[in-house]
């Protein structure tokens, strides 16, 4: 009756250990699914932020760029302006000569 017993125990505790085991393995598997989500996530997040910074870098070289032709265009008023007047003034040298 004893060893009848302590064999039913025995079979009763391996049977948890199993049981036990598989939960793990579970549990295991559920946390590496996780981890995988989360890199991708990870990786999806870092790729939009490289395309905002890219975008927003795009903007900057526009903005720029504008910036640079204006004053060139500026510059080039100015440079037409001193020319008539210096023009004008010789003019009206002449005229009191």
């Amino acid at each position: 009756m004893e060893e009848t017993l302590s064999v039913t125990r025995a079979s009763e505790l391996k049977k948890l250990q199993e049981e036990e085991a598989a939960q793990k393995l579970e549990a295991e598997r559920m946390e590496q699914e996780f981890l995988a989500a989360q890199a991708v996530q990870e990786t999806k997040a870092a790729a939009a932020k490289k395309a905002a910074a890219k975008a927003n870098l795009a903007r900057l070289k526009r903005k720029h760029e504008l910036s640079r032709r204006k004053a060139e265009a500026q510059l080039q008023m100015l440079k037409v302006k001193q020319q008539m007047e210096a023009e004008q003034a010789l003019e009206l040298e002449k005229i009191k000569a």
